[in-house]
């Protein structure tokens, strides 16, 4: 149990992560990203369209770096990763892939984050697979501190950027027409949510190495491409990609974990056209349009190059979709897997699976808890710690919930910021009562782990 408890402590340890962003990594990553084209060049292959304008972020926008607990970066994977590759019988341990990081990550003598001993060895973690997981994971975070210092007043959510363009496009199977046109895309997309405004777009990029800082420069330059496969169209006819964070996290240096980053320009509201208010309720309708982006040949003809196109007359459709992507990722976090299919199109429902499944290879909505006077509603699981039995929930508040039970979308956000403040004040209360570790995230979803036996009972509601 000693050991337990040690490393739940650790969870909650804040350690710092320093940014690298200056017009010096600019310099490099437009160096191999010259080069790579070059090669290509040579080989007589396809040079993909670059954003060209490659920018440090500002450093009062970042200031050098983050401070973190290990338990916000896996509960930020948990949340970001939990659409991604589902199928109809998955193994409930997948459910969160995340807690496979518990004691992966610690602070050094320093005060840096860095790996643990666990999470240097091969034994338990493959390194391409670690790197991706945890190149996510921090690249999320650090991008919600920047933009949230970018526009205080917006609330920034999460969207796997593969699960909202299947709305439009088709992605994977017999339907694509063209698989060079949507094989470049980016990994996530911020969206920025404020009353009766519209929409403000981020496109994010996440890249883990455990190499040289040469892996980085040609992780970022890869990035410089696919940040550039979303285009969104003006008003005034103007089309530009939208603002851009690209990231790529170095796991083996010594001094510990760095993060580089650069923050392309871009322009990134989803303007309603018109003079009414953006509405996130409503329906949406899945779209089949063909993946390219209008652009001029050198003859001055019209032609196409890869990457998605959004005109003006899509932005409320895309907003909806974005809002609505975030929400099922939400729900299937917390085990609304039938929640989930209702907010989503036909071809993103791949994603969370088939409404049937195999007894005991999925998730069941089915388990309630009152933390500090707020009811939660979710799904548990008990796994093994060593010898020592664990229980993780994950869950959101029941009028959350309700909210995105009947597609209000529009009222769930307005609802957000009342949510969070009231956690914020019982926080303490409820960790106590949990007696683990448990933390809400800013979209209203809770995960918690604790030893078997200790905190406030779980109860089962039934089926949902």
């Amino acid at each position: 149990m000693a050991d337990v408890v040690e490393a739940l402590r650790r969870l909650f340890e804040s350690s710092w992560v320093p940014f690298q962003s200056d017009s010096q990594l600019v310099g490099k990553v437009l160096q191999k990203a010259a080069k790579i084209d070059l090669d290509r060049k040579e080989k007589q292959q396809d040079i993909p369209a670059r954003k060209a304008q490659l920018t440090p972020v500002a450093k009062n926008e970042h200031n050098g770096g983050m401070s973190i607990m290990p338990w916000e970066l896996l509960h930020t994977l948990g949340r970001a990763t939990v659409l991604s590759g589902q199928g109809s019988s998955r193994a409930l341990a997948q459910h969160w892939s995340c807690l496979k990081y518990i004691t992966t990550l610690q602070a050094n003598y320093q005060g840096r984050m860095e790996l643990s001993q666990d999470g240097r060895d091969p034994r338990y973690h493959r390194k391409s697979v670690q790197a991706e997981d945890l190149g996510i994971a921090f690249a999320l975070a650090a991008s919600l501190r920047i933009v949230q210092r970018r526009h205080p007043d917006y609330q920034f959510q999460i969207v796997d950027a593969d699960v909202a363009l299947e709305a439009g496009w088709a992605l994977r199977g017999t339907e694509v027409r063209s698989r060079e046109n949507t094989l470049l895309r980016p990994d996530y997309f911020l969206v920025g949510l404020k009353e009766d405004q519209p929409a403000r777009l981020v496109t994010v990029e996440c890249k883990g190495s455990h190499g040289k800082a040469v892996a980085q420069h040609e992780q970022l330059a890869k990035a410089s491409s696919q940040v550039h496969a979303v285009v969104v169209g003006g008003g005034d006819g103007s089309a530009a990609p939208p603002p851009s964070l690209m990231m790529a996290t170095a796991l083996a240096g010594s001094g510990g974990i760095e993060m580089l980053i650069l923050d392309p320009d871009g322009d990134g509201v989803l303007a309603v056209p018109g003079e009414r208010a953006l509405s996130l309720n409503g329906p949406i309708e899945e779209l089949h349009d063909f993946a390219g982006i209008p652009v001029k040949a050198s003859d001055g003809s019209d032609d196409t190059r890869p990457g998605f196109y959004l005109p003006p007359e899509r932005s409320e459709w895309f907003s909806r979709v974005l809002a609505r992507t975030s929400a099922a990722s939400l729900l299937t976090f917390v085990g609304d897997r039938k929640g989930a299919r209702e907010l989503l199109t036909p071809r993103q429902q791949a994603r969370v699976g088939s409404e049937y499944a195999l007894p005991g290879t999925d998730t069941v909505f089915d388990t309630g808890v009152v933390l500090g006077g707020m009811r939660f509603i979710g799904t548990d699981h008990v796994f093994r710690f060593g010898s020592q039995r664990m229980e993780a929930f994950s869950g959101v508040l029941v009028g959350l919930r309700q909210l995105l039970a009947e597609k209000d979308l529009q009222g769930y956000q307005s609802a957000l910021p009342s949510v969070l403040a009231v956690w914020a004040d019982r926080r303490q209360e409820a960790e106590a009562e949990w007696g683990g570790v448990i933390a809400m995230d800013t979209d209203g979803a809770v995960l918690g782990l604790r030893p078997m036996g200790v905190g406030q009972e779980l109860e089962y509601t039934g089926p949902h």
